[in-house]
């Protein structure tokens, strides 16, 4: 059975939403119970509570257990794995029961167990036990969830009985509903603390209140939240841990009821609160509660109340310490969510820095003169502000270009947002680079923020420029103009800092000729224009790409492909790519996944084959791999024979060294090869340079043997 990934914050909140829908404490015990069961994906699972009057565990809730054998297996607190736990207080997780001496058979085919404590102030109310018939089905990080879950369960428990000792003060009853629905309804720590202080005055009519947490780096205790206290009130309220009544409370770990406040000589009375008594000071009474998780004391949360001869201190200071339960709960969510947050972080951290080793230059392949002056315009370009325009036809990777700009920049670690025009349709197209507001049109329910504003301080990439209609075009020409934009139905322009890359396969200049594209708006694009060449124009890439994507696709799909023959590797040198990059990254992934063979072969490239045979014979000239490379226009090259025509030297500009160097050095190591029968260690002495070396020029060259 494979394990389902579980998000430990999701569980909790789905029970505290659950505290929120019902008082049944048996449905609210299974739901903890299902959510472990299928947290750690195992089959059986039990829920049992200590009956302290007769020493058994009972169990008040199972799945894929026998109840017959339920009933007639009463396990004693000691007795068994699960006993042990419950007379210890420890979690237990053992992945194999016949090396644990505790374990009594209850089924035959168990082979793990976990067991984690319901604890709630310190007593040991019951387990919850999971069981599995697999050896090894548990984890650290399982039974972590699941310990939590039985303390939630625990104190869900223990909360349900002093609700039902409360059940003719709907007052309590009603208050605890409402500071459990914030607690369930926000994940801000600050807004519940906030909340839970508001609705506790205005429920119960508690004069005055506050929540006091332990500050670590301070080693002092601050009030955070408090009911009618003014801002300087508030920031009067720190303690040490032991001074006042607050303190002890902290340091003890015990709740207190102070009968008449003004009279005891523990009260300090730092934050002015016998002030707000004038009348009848010592009729006040002091209600304070710790605030605990498991074993650690996190706080303390107090109240005041103004006695009369229908008042039960003792229901307060239950009710209260219910509240503290409900604050140390939130507290344990926040904390989650806040290492939550650090891992995304993290996760978002390590993304950004892999996009942009991802689209740093070294990784646009090309070796053509034209792809080297792409790249040195792109260095060039990267870290200004200037408008880009790429060019090009479908498939030459403008967006490719379009990342290594923005990730290459100073605003790489802003947002970077992609909108392809031409797939929006043009009444929703200005909605979305704009914005709208709520109202302004059928359908517009709510606000939305446009791709400019989320792009602020960032990139927008504009793919497909030429598709847009004039009206939007203009609208467009003012973002560049005044830098601010202005939302569908608003009538306040906002400030913007948004660079703007556009990319087209369309000839923007004839588009303007005909009307169809403002002059304007091209000029404001066109500062900096970047080509990419069709693959038919840099042939000699080539071979680059097909040994990256055949290494690619090798890797993703899991195929043992190691290479492709003469034959196939000469066919797609021979075909034009009207698709250009990414019609030749396509055939090279479907060959992977549908070859058969560990070299790939004219067979696996059989569309291209027939593409070639529709065509007339001798329509396009064939360079020879690893061999002689030819510049469109100018003469075959023959090396062989040692001279050079000057119609071949003039098609070899700016490429002269390159490719001569490249020629010899592949025949001579080709040669070396041959004469001492494929030793490469003996090869490279003979050339006089390293095995490292000559496995590099081997690579690089291309030279099969």
């Amino acid at each position: 059975m494979s394990v389902k990934k579980f998000n430990p914050i999701q569980s909790i909140h789905e029970v505290a939403t659950a505290m929120n829908s019902t008082q049944d404490p048996d449905g609210l015990l299974e739901l903890i119970l299902d959510r472990c069961i299928q947290i750690c994906g195992v089959e059986s699972g039990s829920l049992m509570l200590i009956d302290e009057k007769n020493g058994f565990l009972d169990a008040v809730t199972s799945r894929g257990m026998n109840q017959q054998l339920l009933r007639e297996t009463k396990l004693r607190i000691g007795q068994g794995i699960t006993g042990v736990a419950a007379s210890t207080g420890k979690a237990k997780l053992v992945n194999d029961v016949s090396k644990d001496p505790d374990y009594i058979q209850v089924k035959e085919e168990i082979k793990s167990e976990l067991v984690a404590p319901m604890i709630v102030e310190d007593d040991i109310i019951g387990v919850i036990s999971l069981d599995s018939n697999r050896l090894n089905a548990f984890t650290a990080d399982m039974l972590e969830i699941v310990s939590v879950l039985a303390h939630q369960a625990g104190q869900i428990f223990k909360n349900l009985q002093t609700i039902r000792s409360l059940e003719q003060r709907t007052k309590i009853q009603a208050t605890l509903i409402e500071i459990s629905k914030v607690v369930s309804s926000t994940l801000d720590q600050n807004e519940v603390f906030d909340s839970i202080m508001v609705t506790m005055e205005k429920s119960l009519r508690l004069e005055k209140g506050s929540i006091v947490l332990f500050n670590k780096e301070e080693a002092l205790l601050r009030i955070v939240a408090a009911s009618g206290l003014s801002p300087e009130e508030i920031d009067k309220g720190t303690y040490q841990p032991g001074e006042g009544i607050t303190g002890k409370v902290f340091e003890s770990g015990e709740p207190i009821i102070i009968e008449s406040v003004a009279s005891h000589p523990d009260f300090l009375n730092r934050v002015g609160y016998l002030s707000h008594f004038k009348h009848d000071p010592h009729n006040v009474s002091l209600l304070c509660a710790p605030i605990l998780s498991e074993q650690t004391m996190l706080g303390v949360v107090n109240a005041f109340i103004v006695q009369n001869k229908h008042t039960d201190l003792k229901s307060f200071l239950d009710f209260l310490q219910v509240v503290a339960s409900i604050i140390s709960q939130s507290i344990k969510i926040q904390n989650l969510v806040e290492e939550a947050k650090k891992e995304i972080s993290r996760e978002n951290i390590q993304l950004k820095r892999e996009l942009k080793n991802k689209y740093k230059f070294g990784s646009l392949i090309g070796k053509a003169a034209s792809m080297e002056k792409m790249f040195e315009k792109i260095q060039l370009v990267a870290d200004s502000r200037a408008s880009v325009l790429i060019t090009g036809e479908s498939g030459t990777g403008k967006e490719m270009i379009a990342n290594a700009i923005h990730y290459n920049s100073s605003r790489s670690e802003n947002p970077f947002i992609k909108i392809n025009c031409a797939a929006i349709p043009e009444n929703l197209l200005e909605s979305e680079l704009f914005g709208h507001k709520k109202g302004s049109f059928t359908g517009a329910v709510t606000d939305k923020k446009g791709k400019f504003e989320l792009a602020d301080t960032g990139t927008i990439f504009l793919d497909e420029i030429g598709e847009m209609d004039l009206n939007l075009q203009s609208k467009l020409l003012r973002v560049l103009q005044e830098r601010e934009i202005e939302a569908i139905g608003s009538t306040k322009a906002k400030k913007v800092d948004v660079r703007i890359i556009a990319a087209t396969n369309a000839e923007l200049e004839q588009l303007v000729a005909e009307k169809k594209f403002r002059a304007d708006l091209f000029y404001r694009l066109n500062v900096v224009k970047i080509n990419t060449p069709a693959l038919r124009d840099r042939v000699e890439d080539i071979p680059l790409l097909m040994n990256h994507f055949l290494e690619k696709y090798t890797k993703d799909n899991n195929k043992v492909v190691k290479g492709i023959s003469r034959e196939a590797s000469k066919l797609l040198l021979k075909y034009r790519w009207p698709g250009n990059v990414r019609e030749l990254e396509n055939v090279i992934e479907r060959a992977v996944v549908l070859a058969q063979d560990e070299i790939l072969s004219e067979d696996d490239f059989s569309d291209i084959l027939s593409s070639l045979e529709d065509l007339p014979e001798h329509s396009n000239e064939v360079t020879q791999l690893n061999h002689v490379e030819t510049v469109s226009g100018a003469e075959p090259l023959d090396l062989g024979s040692g001279r050079l025509t000057p119609g071949q030297l003039d098609g070899l500009d700016g490429r002269a060294m390159e490719i001569v160097v490249s020629e010899v050095e592949s025949r001579l190591i080709q040669y070396a090869m041959k004469k001492f029968r494929y030793t490469k260690t003996r090869v490279a002495k003979y050339l006089g340079i390293n095995r490292n070396t000559l496995d590099k020029k081997i690579k690089e060259l291309n030279i099969e043997y």
